[in-house]
């Protein structure tokens, strides 16, 4: 994975058939419809770093950024935007699923952690994200789509 400009999707399956947007916004980091929130609010700067680790900036085109951050790497911490001045950033593992179907679906991972970053099954709305056990279902992966700029 190269670093650059990408818009962040949830992987459809069974339980979500349609894929949603990872979106920031007023309420935080959410997952909306594509198109339900502006272009600038569903594009994050994906900052490749040595080992495989990865921080995940918005807005994409500015420095400083916010980064996606938590607070503790525990199971069901809510997956925030860190303040602009986090340093050092939070950081992490994004690995190709083994599965492979296209385009690859990856998953996010706490470096070191048996935690991913997932959609939280709590009924609000707009969906937020969590940290919850790691496992290979799909339904937890999250596709990476370049944004293309003229």
């Amino acid at each position: 994975m190269k670093s650059g400009v990408y818009r962040i999707v949830s992987w459809p399956g069974e339980l979500v058939p349609e894929a949603r947007v990872l979106t920031a916004g007023e309420n935080g980091v959410t997952v909306t419809a594509p198109g339900a929130a502006p272009e600038r609010d569903q594009e994050f700067r994906v900052e490749v770093r040595e080992g495989g680790l990865a921080a995940i900036q918005i807005p994409a085109r500015l420095f400083p950024s916010r980064s996606l951050s938590y607070k503790e790497p525990e199971k069901g911490e809510r997956v925030v935007l860190g303040p602009v001045s986090d340093f050092p950033t939070r950081e992490w593992k994004i690995e190709p699923a083994p599965q492979k179907p296209f385009p690859t679906p990856f998953f996010i991972r706490v470096p070191d952690q048996d935690l991913m970053m997932v959609i939280s099954s709590k009924p609000i709305f707009p969906p937020e994200l969590e940290l919850a056990p790691f496992d290979l279902d799909l339904q937890n992966a999250w596709a990476l789509l370049p944004v293309a700029r003229d």
